[in-house]
């Protein structure tokens, strides 16, 4: 009885150590399954902020983006106008401002008006203006005294078709020879003097649309010899 007794307590003992370990590992297994828990919580609740914060984020970003497309919509059309207007605006500057053979004629427009030049004998002269017709009829020959010495005098010379085209002839000395040593100057109304050298001479005379021929020659010493082509038929 004292052997089965002693057994039954040895028994007992056992079992309860074991069912202590078995409880203490049970305990640690809950810490850390609470442990574990938790953390997962945790974790699941920082993804959750996270992922918040990322749709917050895109929503941003596609606002943003929103905005982008509307202001390059915007910019794209004040681009297209800016190159239309641009565009116009060459357009117009090419029809309104003129170049090469226009401007020079501008150019000369401008500078007989300023001048002195009435507007309205500009515009005259431009109406008129036509096709050169050049005249090769045979006009009458006029003669006159060679002007000798350094100074010309204002009355020397000859004018013709009642005065819109006046030669003067002068030498320094009279001993010259006029084929080398005359200068002959030609002054058209309208046009700036032309100085020529030495005779004979033939030189061009434009007067309106009318092409003419000035021949000037000395056949007399001292005299000069003036002729001028006619537009007769």
């Amino acid at each position: 009885m004292a052997i089965g007794s002693k057994y039954s307590r040895e028994r007992r003992r056992r079992r309860g150590q074991f069912v202590l370990r078995v409880a203490k590992w049970l305990v640690v297994l809950g810490i850390f399954l609470g442990l574990g828990v938790a953390a997962y919580r945790t974790g699941l609740e920082l993804a959750n902020s996270e992922v918040t914060r990322l749709e917050a984020r895109l929503d941003e970003v596609a606002t943003e983006a929103r905005d982008y497309q509307m202001r390059n919509a915007r910019l794209d059309s004040e681009l297209r106008q800016a190159r239309e207007a641009n565009a116009a605006l060459q357009r117009r500057y090419d029809r309104d401002v003129p170049t090469g053979d226009a401007a020079a004629l501008f150019s000369l427009a401008q500078q007989r008006i300023a001048s002195g030049l009435p507007r309205a004998r500009v515009e005259q002269v431009l109406r008129d203006a036509a096709p050169v017709r050049r005249c090769e009829g045979r006009g009458q020959s006029r003669r006159f005294a060679v002007a000798y010495g350094p100074r010309v005098p204002e009355n020397t010379g000859f004018e013709l078709l009642d005065g819109l085209v006046r030669v003067v002839v002068s030498a320094p000395n009279q001993t010259d020879d006029l084929a080398r040593a005359a200068s002959v100057v030609v002054t058209v109304a309208g046009a700036d003097p032309v100085t020529l050298t030495g005779l004979p001479q033939r030189h061009p005379v434009v007067l309106g649309n009318a092409e003419m021929t000035l021949n000037v020659i000395s056949e007399i010493r001292g005299f000069a010899t003036v002729s001028l082509t006619t537009c007769g038929g």
